[in-house]
């Protein structure tokens, strides 16, 4: 009955569309998935790249900022937001480590006109000295307002520690003397490096046909030249324990540490989804019920276990008072390092985060969010619809071997007053 009433919830959270998958002639992959409710229509465009083979630190989040802000058709930010808003929806962008994405949401009528902006946005994007020496400006602001922040500077500084010599070695806001000299050229360039057709993955979900959309994607990104922008680098992994300590202002604590983590095509990727479900999530959490409600160390805990193209790691936080922070240190790596998981443990842990990846889906926008992730990110599309279903069937011995073989080395970033 629980199986029957879980299949349903999945059915009614996912839309109950069945999804199409398309490659144009010049590799852009399309996945479509018709659903039945109020009109809408959402879509999401990923660019392979993220950090990976910049020329100067942040320059694919200043292009992906740079890409709203005027095109040859749609000069304004206001021009090119309008043939959306119209129909209440919006159109949005971002970057990251691995990916950057365009995304947008409106009517299905209005489908056609948004397409229109988009395919300006591929084509005709102006990039304007004024419009770029302001948002460099604002790209500055934002990277010192993060650096102001215990956690956000705790992770900055891990990075620089646990993914030395690779490409995430910064976030994607870069470093302000790389940010500070980036130039229209340096946006042409990247945006012509990683606008490349196998490089591309549009992922739209929303209440129309595929027959009647089809031809429009086709006109839309058929634009996109041919070829595909390689993702160099190789996984590197911690070998040895090491603690670096970083002073800065405050009343608090940070404590941030990166354990070796599967990659995600490993066998042991969902056990260790499961393992930070444990670990990390909500207050029944192994970190908040040690950390907090027994040894009183903490203000917040918590974990997380990114997917990465490469060099995965498993990150364990606690903010704490600088007295307790040599004990809080040694207590979490005592609690990620313990095998001692109990079957009711698995079993929360394992509600949660389907619970989570369910309630995550009740958009069009989300929906065609995670069918474009799974692609881009080298999964497979098919992997969303799977993502439940392989979650629930680990094992107690499989989360226990993961730990067992990844938690073995730390790198952690204590930042003390």
């Amino acid at each position: 009955m629980l199986f029957l009433i879980f299949l349903i919830s999945l059915t009614l959270v996912f839309g109950g569309g069945k999804v199409k998958e398309y490659t144009l002639e010049n590799g852009v992959k399309l996945i479509l998935k018709e659903t039945k409710g109020r009109g809408i229509v959402s879509g999401v465009v990923f660019f392979k790249g993220g950090l990976h083979g910049e020329g100067k630190k942040g320059e694919t989040h200043l292009l992906f900022t740079m890409l709203l802000k005027g095109t040859k058709n749609y000069p304004t930010s206001s021009d090119l937001s309008y043939p959306f808003e119209k129909y209440g929806g919006y159109v949005y962008s971002s970057s990251g480590d691995d990916f950057s994405e365009i995304g947008f949401s409106t009517k299905v009528e209005g489908l056609k006109e948004g397409l229109e902006v988009i395919k300006d946005i591929l084509t005709a994007p102006l990039f304007r000295e004024e419009d770029l020496k302001r948002e460099k400006e604002n790209q500055i602001v934002a990277l010192k307002s993060k650096l102001e922040r215990g956690m956000s500077y705790a992770y900055e500084e891990l990075r620089k520690l646990t993914y030395k010599g690779t490409a995430y070695e910064t976030s994607s806001l870069g470093r302000e003397e790389d940010v500070e000299k980036i130039t229209p050229e340096d946006l042409r360039r990247r945006y012509a490096e990683i606008k490349k057709g196998k490089n591309v993955v549009v992922a739209l979900v929303g209440d129309f046909k595929v027959e009647e959309v089809k031809p429009l994607l086709e006109e839309t990104f058929s634009v996109i030249p041919e070829g595909e922008y390689k993702i160099g680098g190789k996984d590197t992994f911690i070998e040895k324990d090491e603690v670096r300590r970083v002073k800065r202002e405050g009343s608090q604590a940070t404590i941030l540490c990166a354990f070796n983590a599967p990659p995600k095509d490993s066998k042991d990727y969902y056990a260790f989804k499961v393992f930070n479900s444990i670990l990390g999530e909500g207050m029944t959490s192994k970190l908040f019920r040690v950390l907090r409600e027994q040894k009183g160390y903490a203000y917040a805990t918590y974990s997380f276990y990114p997917t990465r193209y490469h060099s995965p790691r498993l990150f364990a936080y606690i903010g704490t008072s600088p007295e307790k922070k040599e004990h809080a240190l040694e207590d979490l790596i005592k609690v990620v390092s313990d095998k001692n998981i109990t079957e009711e443990e698995l079993k929360l842990a394992k509600s949660k985060i389907i619970g989570d990846f369910l309630l995550d889906h009740q958009t069009r926008l989300r929906q065609a969010w995670y069918l474009g992730f799974f692609e881009v990110m080298g999964l497979g599309w098919k992997a969303d619809e799977e993502y439940p279903k392989r979650i629930e069937k680990v094992s107690l011995e499989e989360v226990k071997k993961a730990v067992e073989k990844y938690i073995n080395y730390h790198h952690c970033v204590v930042v003390e007053p």
